[in-house]
């Protein structure tokens, strides 16, 4: 059996185990070969390690880029700083990777999914559902008129409908009841006028109309709808609405 280990050391052979995946017994030769073992019975002896399981483990480490063997047959423990390196390097390269993934999934599914109308009704809840929701209803859409009033200035709600809609709407119009955010989303290089007329935070376009409101002490809640007959007439008020507003955004009626 190995020497009892002082608390510091037992914390740091912990994080290294959860760092970078490693079994207890590889974290624990790791540390020692890094302390100096010199030979697989002072690595045992150092780490708690069987002697019997230590050229096993210290073959893992080597496959691992952990350890490198030296002129005298035995391993040395590649240092802290150059480890760390190589680990970072290959989690930015797999997470590079699963991004790239994601996103040939995501145009597979546009493509499987884009013969299929947007529901004609749907009621979403929270701020991350209402964003995907927008997203979907009106990604088609050439113009669209963005109400920002209460609930999307809060917590940055009317920000994120704003990002997640510039990749899809070429000419996308904001209308602020509210000043908080015009500095802000005057920095996207959108148009954006305010107006002193109490609207509803809404997004709509001429065939689709979303309204977003807040449960008491609750989560945002939007109703959308996906329907000409109900989505033009607001869509040509706020057109004229904003046709009315002077330019730029201090502009205000």
């Amino acid at each position: 059996m190995g020497l009892g280990l002082p608390i510091e050391q037992e914390a740091l052979i912990e994080r290294l185990r959860k760092a970078l995946d490693l079994t207890l017994y590889e974290a624990k030769l790791y540390i020692a070969m890094l302390q100096g073992a010199s030979d697989p019975k002072e690595a045992s002896v150092m780490s708690g390690v069987p002697l019997p399981r230590i050229y096993d483990i210290v073959k893992v480490l080597e496959s691992k880029g952990m350890v490198y063997k030296d002129p005298n047959g035995w391993y040395r423990a590649v240092s802290p700083r150059a480890l760390a390196a190589a680990s970072i390097a290959r989690l930015e390269e797999d997470s590079r990777r699963r991004a790239r993934e994601i996103a040939e999934l995501a145009e597979a599914l546009e493509r499987l999914g884009s013969k299929q109308r947007a529901p004609r009704y749907v009621i979403v809840k929270g701020a991350y559902n209402i964003v995907s929701a927008a997203v979907d209803f009106f990604k088609a859409s050439a113009v669209a008129y963005i109400t920002v009033s209460t609930v999307m200035a809060r917590d940055g709600l009317g920000e994120e409908i704003i990002k997640a809609l510039l990749s899809y709407i070429g000419d996308l119009r904001v209308l602020l009841v509210e000043g908080a955010l015009v500095e802000r989303i005057s920095e996207t290089g959108i148009p954006v006028k305010v107006t002193q007329l109490p609207l509803l935070d809404s997004i709509s376009s001429r065939v689709g109309l979303m309204v977003i409101v807040n449960e008491p002490f609750g989560e945002p809640v939007a109703v959308a709808v996906e329907d000409q007959a109900q989505a033009e007439p607001y869509f040509r008020r706020l057109s004229s609405l904003w046709t009315s507003i002077g330019g730029g955004p201090q502009g205000n009626t």
